[in-house]
């Protein structure tokens, strides 16, 4: 008994298997294709919203480079240039960044345009996303690719009305030129910063140098010892020349006038006097005491070197400042609009005909898969 009640259950269960795999296997194409494809017709019929897409293309260019009337020959062959290329992948970066977002959000109520999508489920932003939600919504609506041939950014923006995907560009293009400008002009004034603090140093050294100089003037009451020492120098010269001259005319009176003779003995004090104004003379430049001249002559040559030191740094800092503000400007980087967002006349998503095809592509591949499997299991079966 119980074998017939075990022979009739496995009976039944074969049975309803059989049913089971033969009615999935005649209402599998409805279930694979025909309900997808109806449930998309349906929602791009009824629920999905329009979108439009405003399109540009930018280029990152220097000053000089606009200004040069040269040709590059890099750039004809194809090359970019690799600073222009690193500012548009910086651009591309800032772009996608939730600074952009917020300074959209700000100018355009970003969140609040696109939380009216109608019936649109999909592509609908609620006005509670979170912060992440809220970017990564952000990101798919805005499309920006860098091509490396020519060196042009092309940004693509997207909204549920011609007239924002075009403001939606070109806000994009106008904060992305305040970007490139900040950057660059923080670039230049952090250079230019550093050589004003270094032409400050070079200032603050010459008038240290220079107060130096004036105080050694005015303790010691001189104006150029060095001067003073030169002419000091000559004047013992042309006392000497004198001397010498009077030590001849001497001479001469001796030879026929006597020892005590008036005129002999007069000259005689004459050449007296004249050797002790030398003496005198002699020993303001040479004298061991500090105040005098040839020791004076020693310092304020040393002073008056770093005076002419100091001169010539401040001179170099305040040339280093003017390369600097050429270098600057000749850096400066600007962004180059090359193809200006127009307003859509059509809309660009949904692509219609291609997500049929897609989702047809899909259907049909996973019907066959499943068609396939059903047709192994029921081989396995018999």
């Amino acid at each position: 008994m119980l074998i017939k009640v075990k022979s009739a259950v496995s009976w039944m269960r074969a049975r309803l298997s059989a049913i089971s795999l033969a009615d999935i296997q005649k209402h599998l194409a409805k279930i694979i294709i025909l309900a997808p494809m109806a449930v998309l017709l349906i929602y791009l019929a009824i629920f999905s919203q329009p979108r439009y897409m405003s399109e540009s293309k930018v280029a990152i260019k220097r000053s000089d480079d606009l200004n040069s009337g040269s040709l590059n020959f890099g750039l004809l062959l194809g090359a970019s240039n690799p600073s222009s290329a690193e500012d548009a992948l910086y651009l591309k970066e800032y772009i996608n960044s939730p600074d952009m977002l917020a300074a959209l959000d700000k100018q355009l109520n970003f969140r609040e345009a696109f939380s009216h999508s109608g019936l649109d489920f999909l592509n609908h932003l609620s006005k509670d996303e979170t912060a992440e939600g809220f970017l990564k919504y952000y990101e798919d609506r805005i499309n920006v690719s860098y091509d490396d041939k020519t060196g042009l950014l092309n940004i693509q923006t997207q909204g549920f009305s011609p007239e924002f995907a075009l403001k939606f560009n070109q806000t994009v293009l106008k904060e992305s030129e305040r970007f490139i400008n900040e950057m660059s002009h923080r670039i230049a004034r952090d250079q230019l910063a550093f050589a004003e603090t270094e032409m400050e140093k070079a200032r603050q050294r010459l008038d240290a140098s220079k107060a130096e100089l004036l105080s050694y003037q005015d303790n010691n009451n001189v104006l150029d010892p060095q001067a003073q020492a030169q002419a000091a120098s000559t004047l013992v010269n042309t006392l000497m020349g004198q001397k010498i001259q009077m030590e001849a005319d001497l001479r001469n009176l001796l030879t026929y006038l006597r020892e005590d003779a008036p005129q002999v003995v007069s000259a005689r004090n004459a050449i007296q006097s004249l050797q002790a104004q030398i003496d005198e003379e002699k020993s303001k430049i040479t004298a061991p005491q500090g105040d005098k001249l040839n020791r004076m002559a020693v310092d304020f040559e040393e002073i008056k070197s770093k005076v002419e030191f100091n001169t010539e740094l401040y001179k170099l800092t305040l040339t280093s400042i003017e390369k600097t503000r050429v270098e600057a400007a000749r850096k400066l980087k600007v962004l180059s609009v090359i193809s200006s967002p127009q307003l859509p006349q059509e809309s660009s998503f949904p692509n219609i005909p291609y997500l049929i095809a897609c989702w047809l592509l899909v259907c049909c591949l996973l019907f066959g898969t499943l068609k396939l499997l059903l047709a192994v299991i029921e081989d396995h079966r018999d």
